[in-house]
């Protein structure tokens, strides 16, 4: 994954690595979104199944992930995730990455509704071109946007 996309946020242009915009699928698709989605990751590395695909459940979510998964989880790159509603399944979708950048462009234009606090973490996570301050709260935010283009749930 060496490839980026560009968005542009108040007239100014940005690159996000396909490194960050996985960061931000795995963040979300690891806890941020679990408690109304589940969720089905397209990846690459030794991690995924033999399809590419792998499902997460509540055995996922541990303390000492490594202690479960091994340093194997850090191979890891999230190209596209699908989120099914947990009360409904018909409502959700596929979010991949360009999806991804979308949905942050759209937050950080103020295009979605979102907490400022949250639109302040994603504006630094872009401007910083770090997504480890993207935390579960704001990558569920993000997802939602990009699959509602709102926030429906929480």
């Amino acid at each position: 994954m060496n490839s980026s996309k560009q968005i542009t946020i108040d007239g100014q242009a940005y690159e996000l690595s396909d490194e960050f915009l996985s960061r931000v699928l795995q963040v979300a698709a690891e806890g941020g979104c679990s408690y109304w989605a589940d969720a089905s990751v397209e990846s690459e590395g030794d991690a995924a199944g033999p399809d590419g695909a792998r499902d997460f459940d509540v055995s996922d979510y541990v303390e000492d992930d490594a202690e479960v998964h091994g340093d194997e989880r850090e191979d890891i790159e999230y190209q596209a995730v699908s989120f099914l509603a947990q009360d409904d399944p018909a409502q959700g979708g596929t979010l991949d990455l360009q999806g991804v950048a979308d949905a942050i462009e759209r937050i950080a234009n103020e295009e979605a509704e979102v907490a400022p606090a949250i639109r302040a973490i994603i504006l630094a996570a872009v401007e910083e071109g770090d997504p480890t301050d993207i935390d579960a709260e704001a990558a569920d935010c993000i997802v939602q946007v990009g699959l509602f283009d709102e926030i429906v749930y929480g």
